[in-house]
């Protein structure tokens, strides 16, 4: 549960889109319509917008028809977590060099 201004607000559960599809599609031009994008008033739209042009919400991925999927996107998602879980290779300078004699005046 979360405070906002001293009153306590309950979290809903996840809802996810049953059409990705489109949904991908308005959040696309939600990006290009508001300036700043993570906002409640995109929020709003996307949600209102996805709604209007026939759009539902389910309780659970599984619920999701598996012929409205977004394979584009998917495969977007999985090369960003393989680009995550690569090994990163240390990009820190070591010294090798050991200083024996006291540095000159």
């Amino acid at each position: 549960m979360a405070l906002i201004k001293g009153q306590e607000v309950k979290e809903t559960p996840h809802q996810y889109p049953t059409n990705p599809r489109l949904w991908n599609l308005i959040t696309t031009q939600a990006k290009t319509r508001f300036s700043k994008y993570p906002s409640p008033a995109a929020a709003h739209w996307v949600h209102s917008k996805y709604i209007q042009l026939g759009g539902q919400f389910v309780d659970s991925q599984k619920d999701v028809d598996p012929r409205m999927r977004d394979r584009a996107q998917e495969a977007m998602d999985k090369k960003e977590e393989q680009a995550k879980n690569s090994v990163q290779r240390d990009v820190t300078k070591k010294v090798t060099k050991k200083v024996t004699k006291p540095i000159a005046k």
